[in-house]
């Protein structure tokens, strides 16, 4: 016996289905809806009991889509508790497309220096590899965060409110994925003409990033007027500010003090120690990623 799927094998496995009424009726069910509306048990849907002893703040619940921005909903739910305190509103959300599209654009720099710094590697070295294999991805670090907020400061969502592209990053990452890999060749054989040759190929490439990057997720503000009505039916207003400046008056969470910590407990690792990975981050210039190694009980 070889293995192989046999003429007399499929048929066996047809005739299985077809016999069996459960599994015709689980198949017109689940062709029509989805496979959890229908094994959903009734019995314990009905006996839940959604009286809480606990209540935390009903603030509304920001939802990142179909991205991996979780770590920049994280960081800025963090914050946007200081800002309701502040103004009195009954809820806040900062922009998220707006710290994503600095995001993408800070790191298609980042990793076109990366590319010019490895430019005399060969093509299937290791670090070339994982450069050109994670471009353009969603996720990020909370030192990643500080460095955007930072430098380009905040807005409120109603100012670059989300966008098809954003709240699906799939297509657009594609997009990006493929120019910048393209760029990536571009600067690499530049660079055999020095670092000035490198760096005018990169600033062409970027030019085109920023193009699609306002394409898909609009163009971020440079200043806007702030002015909102509170819980009490209060009117305010602060007139127009710019993205950095509305970070410094209402963000009162000392972003750059916080750390990261985690556990690693390989040898290599010791305790105390603080560690970094090479090429990740953002923002050039910015605070590098940085992980404080403590025990499991910390």
């Amino acid at each position: 016996m070889d293995g192989t799927l046999a003429a007399a094998d499929l048929e066996r496995l047809r005739k299985d289905f077809s016999v069996n009424p459960a599994y015709r009726l689980a198949q017109n069910a689940v062709t029509r809806v989805t496979i959890d509306d229908v094994a959903i048990n009734r019995e314990i849907v009905s006996s839940i009991d959604h009286s809480l002893s606990t209540t935390l703040d009903d603030w509304k619940v920001t939802n990142q889509e179909k991205s991996g921005r979780c770590w920049l909903f994280a960081g800025l739910n963090l914050l946007r508790v200081g800002v309701m305190r502040k103004t009195g509103l009954k809820d806040f959300e900062f922009s998220q497309n707006y710290a994503m599209f600095w995001d993408k654009l800070e790191r298609a720099n980042y990793f076109l220096e990366a590319i010019i710094e490895t430019a005399d590697r060969d093509l299937d070295d290791r670090t070339v590899a994982f450069l050109l294999e994670s471009v353009a991805g969603d996720g990020g670090q909370w030192n990643m965060f500080a460095a955007l907020v930072e430098k380009h400061g905040l807005v409120p969502k109603a100012f670059m409110p989300e966008t098809q592209s954003s709240s699906n990053t799939a297509r657009m990452n594609s997009i990006l994925r493929y120019q910048l890999r393209q760029g990536a060749r571009t600067v690499r054989a530049a660079a055999a003409d020095g670092a000035e040759a490198a760096r005018a190929a990169k600033a062409e490439i970027m030019q085109v990033v920023y193009r699609i990057l306002c394409i898909h997720l609009g163009t971020p503000p440079e200043r806007f007027d702030w002015q909102w009505t509170d819980k009490d039916k209060k009117f305010h207003r602060d007139g127009v500010l710019t993205p950095q400046e509305f970070a410094a008056a209402y963000v009162d969470l000392p972003v750059s003090d916080y750390v990261c910590l985690v556990n690693d407990p390989r040898p290599s690792s010791p305790i105390g120690r603080t560690f970094t990975v090479e090429y990740l981050g953002n923002v050039i210039g910015g605070p590098p990623v940085i992980y404080l190694n403590v025990d499991m009980q910390v």
